[in-house]
């Protein structure tokens, strides 16, 4: 009990592991200890890398039965190496061209009709409605921000009108994802309430937080103020435009009240309820009838622009005093009544993408109401649509630096329109 063990018994514990020679395809259980370069062969030790054993009356060189898989695996690590010296010396090249292809991509969304809905199913994401998401909600706020700063009047009111972008994008983005899958029945259709509640998931926690935050530092100055506060609480501040007189002699309307900037999202809740019905209503219609539906929904815009420019529907129903022209002008620019036609447009336009921009990615053919995954129709979009963004751009552009001076006589045509 007190003598050592030989080195046999001392390993006998281990584990023994196969290993493949690289060369010859043998396995064998061969383990090298690292601490006293025993070898371990064949469940047999042998002291030294020098040693030999006699299988069949043949001399075997135990170090390179045992060796010959290490230097395998460091000429394997050694030839690649010299691999990426090569991957490394074409990388930058390589990088260049990932980065360009991914701003193209972005820029212009039918070239990733690859990796669109093919793969995941449903619709495509359009990245490049991202950017006028952003270009948008800078001007807004910029408008908001600095529109009494000394010389920036002139492009401040322009930068106002891109509220109705929104509504725009999101009659064109919620009936995109409803048109690009087959209709639900029954049980897998979500209810109206749970749809609704999945948008307000998205969008109600920032805006009650900047709801507390107002009332906290700016709370109700009268019972107007605190008897409108329960509408702010449930986004219903805008689906009507209720007013009143102030003792200063001014006018308070609930839609302008508090955060009165939020009141596009009151007014986004109530077209969230007609959201589905319509994209079911366009999911069967013609091209012919989306493109109607366009120039209806433009020309409208004219509507608004002859009630109230210069409070002419106040005129002409008799409203003699300020409060009447004033709840009408409230009503065309911060309730539904205002831009339901361009939540509209929104969906027509939807319609008519799905049609000329998108394909079955099953058949290849025009999309369906059975269509379960579409992709984007890169070769046959037509050629407005692969870069519209950009013309979208450029009209912005020409509009803001050469036609300032319309926006003063043709305010509710761009701001409703």
């Amino acid at each position: 009990g007190s003598l050592p063990r030989p080195p046999l018994q001392r390993r006998a514990a281990w584990e023994r592991q196969p290993s493949r020679d690289p060369m010859t395809g043998t396995v064998s259980h061969e383990v090298v200890h690292g601490k006293d370069n025993d070898v371990v062969l064949d469940g047999k030790a042998l002291q030294g890398s020098d040693r030999k054993l006699e299988e069949g009356g043949a001399p075997v060189d135990s170090t390179r039965r045992t060796m010959t898989p290490h230097l395998s695996a460091s000429q394997s690590s050694l030839d690649s190496g010299s691999l990426d010296g090569e991957q490394d010396a074409k990388a930058g090249p390589s990088r260049c061209r990932a980065l360009a292809e991914g701003l193209h991509a972005w820029m212009y969304p039918l070239s990733g009709a690859a990796r669109g809905g093919a793969q995941a199913g449903g619709a495509p994401r359009l990245e490049a409605l991202d950017a006028p998401r952003w270009i948008a909600s800078i001007q807004i706020v910029c408008y908001h921000m600095y529109h009494k700063e000394d010389g920036y009047e002139r492009y401040s009111t322009w930068m106002a009108c891109w509220t109705q972008l929104f509504f725009l994008l999101s009659g064109f983005v919620l009936s995109y994802a409803e048109l690009a899958k087959p209709p639900k029945t029954g049980k897998g259709r979500l209810s109206l309430a749970r749809y609704i509640r999945r948008r307000l998931t998205v969008i109600y926690p920032a805006f009650f937080l900047s709801l507390l935050l107002k009332v906290t530092y700016a709370p109700g100055q009268s019972l107007f103020d605190w008897a409108m506060f329960p509408l702010h609480v449930t986004l219903a501040q805008s689906w009507l435009p209720i007013c009143t007189a102030t003792e200063s002699g001014g006018i308070s309307c609930s839609p302008w009240m508090y955060n009165g900037e939020a009141w596009f999202l009151s007014v986004l809740v109530v077209f969230w309820f007609f959201l589905r019905p319509l994209a079911e209503f366009y999911r069967r219609r013609s091209i012919t009838f989306c493109s109607a539906t366009l120039v209806f929904c433009w020309l409208f815009s004219f509507v608004y622009q002859a009630f109230g420019r210069e409070d002419r529907l106040a005129e002409w129903i008799g409203c003699e005093d300020r409060f009447c022209p004033f709840i009408i002008m409230v009503a065309i620019r911060a309730t539904p009544v205002g831009y339901f036609h361009v939540f509209i447009a929104g969906v027509a336009s939807a319609r008519m993408f799905m049609i000329t921009a998108t394909r079955d990615a099953e058949t290849g053919e025009q999309v369906t109401p059975g269509t379960k995954r579409v992709v984007l129709a890169e070769q046959t979009a037509p050629l407005i649509l692969r870069y519209g963004v950009c013309v979208g751009y450029l009209a912005y552009a020409v509009m803001v630096l050469g036609a300032t001076a319309w926006i003063e006589t043709h305010y509710y045509f761009f701001h409703n329109g």
